[in-house]
């Protein structure tokens, strides 16, 4: 393993301290980040000379540039909500040994951001991220479409129907999809039986983001080792909790990039 490199993680804890304080005198960043007065001098000259820091001579106080936040502009929400997910995935693995996937809508079916598969002992796939899924059919799709509000899901099944061939009946289908939300509402979480490939059964719980619904978290078993009922009853308190500490980590996410913005 190479080493660290202790002067980067110095730059960057000068740029949080500026970041969370503002415009500091050198004496208070080499206290506050427990940097001797030289050391500290450096690498704010250094990072002046990069264009990240500013010096403002009448007053002899260091501030931040706007460029500071391009360092943050490449982090996507999806980035942020893939981030979010792994952790709490790898969590329910090590519970229940079965693979999971997290989804989120996109174009009319579900898009795999993140999945377990490759190092879950009972998956028949090593790679899912990228794959898509029915937003009517899958048990992914139908838990992010019932914690939709209806205006959302109306949205959802109309661009369904415009884009996706072999779903686009089913979309229309008023009873159909009445009947999806109406079970998976009973139920407490979303099923399906076949409904992506044939043999493999899953069933998911939807993950709110504190708006619009943000995705979906499933778990993958083979149908003849168990019914929906069954691996509910087994498993659903696990992907509860896997759940929770989805939202909780995006939640944080979004409140740590909303301070550096």
């Amino acid at each position: 393993m190479h080493r660290n490199v202790r002067a980067l993680s110095r730059g960057l804890a000068l740029i949080g301290e500026l970041n969370a304080s503002g415009p500091s005198n050198a004496l208070h960043l080499a206290k506050r980040t427990c940097l001797n007065r030289t050391t500290c001098y450096r690498l704010l000259d250094t990072l002046r000379d990069d264009g990240y820091v500013t010096f403002d001579e009448t007053n002899a106080l260091f501030g931040l540039t706007p460029q500071v936040r391009a360092l943050s502009e490449g982090v996507s929400s999806r980035d942020l909500s893939s981030q979010a997910a792994l952790p709490a995935m790898f969590g329910l693995l090590d519970q229940v040994s079965w693979p999971s996937d997290f989804g989120v809508f996109e174009l009319g079916s579900v898009l795999i951001r993140e999945s377990t598969h490759p190092f879950s002992p009972f998956s028949v796939h090593r790679s899912m991220v990228g794959r898509r899924r029915s937003l009517v059919r899958s048990a992914l799709g139908r838990a992010i479409l019932t914690a939709s509000p209806p205006a959302l899901r109306r949205e959802m099944l109309e661009t369904t129907a415009s884009f996706v061939e072999e779903d686009a009946l089913l979309a229309k289908d008023r009873r159909f999809i009445e009947g999806i939300v109406s079970q998976t509402t009973k139920d407490g979480y979303a099923s399906s039986v076949g409904g992506s490939e044939a043999g493999i059964s899953a069933i998911a719980l939807p993950i709110q983001g504190g708006g619009p619904v943000l995705g979906s978290i499933n778990l993958i078993f083979f149908s003849s080792s168990m019914t929906p009922e069954v691996a509910a009853r087994r498993y659903l308190p696990n992907m509860k909790r896997a759940v929770k500490e989805i939202e909780r980590r995006w939640s944080a996410a979004n409140k740590a990039r909303g301070k550096t913005a």
